[in-house]
């Protein structure tokens, strides 16, 4: 493009032409990144920092604040998923293509005659994005983690149907449930909860008072719990 970026053909009507088209083009926003500045939880807007620069000549401007931006989380259905946003948190911002003061404002329809078009004002963002740096770790493989960034607490389904609750200092199972239905509780140290309760009912129905075994209905209780506690956990 010649004749708009420099001035060796500017006087060809054909370079005026496709640099006018060009710069109409450059005018048009469309996906962006930014962070957040500060976050309503109770309305879901914010105001976000588009991270957008232009220099003229030897000045360089930045982008200015936005505010009252939806942050548009996963809904539908009559179910939802919130997160309480934190300054400084990555969003990815959309310039929608048409005003938004009454789609937005009462929900009713956008004019789509020509007016105010792809404005930075008109944005919705959507939380994540952010540098290749900014990641989730500990990612279970094969499944899907609902929690903490770092994977050490949250819900997590799993390849095989099962699932489980990570926690603790470790990020270790400390429920789960198995493809079967069975469950277990573990404690930091790997200890299940089922199984401490199963041997000390096998230590109760083993016990004998001066050699003599249970009475065989105590047995019976005995065997009936661990069968209980069996088909509890897996």
């Amino acid at each position: 493009m010649a004749g708009y970026q420099g001035n060796a053909t500017r006087k060809d009507f054909m370079e005026f032409i496709a640099g006018s088209v060009e710069a109409g083009i450059r005018e048009v926003n469309t996906t962006y990144d930014a962070t957040i500045v500060s976050y309503d939880r109770t309305t879901q807007l914010a105001t976000i920092q588009p991270k957008l620069k232009r220099k003229f000549g030897d000045k360089e401007l930045t982008a200015p604040p936005l505010e009252k931006v939806r942050i548009s989380m996963p809904a539908g259905g009559g179910f939802g998923v919130h997160y309480d946003m934190q300054p400084g948190d990555p969003v990815v911002g959309h310039a929608r293509m048409r005003s938004t003061d009454t789609s937005q404002g009462d929900g009713s329809d956008s004019n789509a005659a020509p007016g105010r078009m792809h404005d930075l004002s008109d944005s919705i963002a959507f939380p994540g994005g952010g540098a290749d740096t900014v990641k989730m770790d500990n990612m279970p493989a094969g499944g899907a983690h609902f929690g903490s960034k770092d994977g050490k607490s949250g819900l997590q389904t799993r390849a095989g149907g099962s699932s489980a609750i990570v926690g603790g200092p470790s990020g270790s199972d400390k429920l789960t449930v198995s493809a079967a239905g069975k469950i277990d509780l573990k404690g930091e140290n790997g200890d299940s909860l089922f199984q401490i309760i199963r041997d000390l009912a096998e230590v109760f129905r083993n016990h004998t008072n001066a050699g003599d075994p249970l009475d065989s209905p105590y047995v019976a209780a005995a065997d009936a719990i661990i069968a209980r506690l069996d088909a509890i956990h897996g």
